[in-house]
């Protein structure tokens, strides 16, 4: 049996609508009493500006925020070398890539808090 999105089941569905659906990105829905529709999984939405600003504080936050508490703590008891500053800059470095390569902000169009605006005022 063929299977789409839209079909209506009365009744019972075949379990084997339920692995197309698995396949194509689909699920059924119940829509009325022993009715049933397969519906597509809607798209997940591209993650907002503030989304974005977040998890680049939580990558920050979970791989050099402990390494900096350390640096401002010796370099207030003059315990910091200069080998420690090498070592942490190369860290920043790294962290710093990685958020921007990986966790850029959107560009065009500009998706804040669920509202597309255009990113040149018109």
């Amino acid at each position: 049996m063929d299977f789409y999105i839209g079909q209506i089941f009365e009744g019972v569905y075949p379990p084997e609508a339920a692995i197309w659906c698995n396949a194509n990105n689909a699920y059924i829905d119940v829509i009325g009493e022993k009715r049933y529709e397969i519906k597509a999984v809607p798209p997940t939405p591209a993650p907002t500006k503030e989304d974005i600003k977040q998890m680049r504080k939580e990558y920050r936050h979970t791989h050099i925020d402990d390494q900096t508490l350390e640096r401002n703590r010796k370099m207030a008891n003059g315990t910091w070398t200069e080998e420690d500053e090498t070592a942490y800059l190369a860290l920043d470095a790294e962290v710093t890539a990685y958020i921007e390569e990986n966790l850029p902000y959107p560009t065009d169009p500009i998706i804040e808090e669920g509202v597309e605006q255009n990113s040149v005022e018109e």
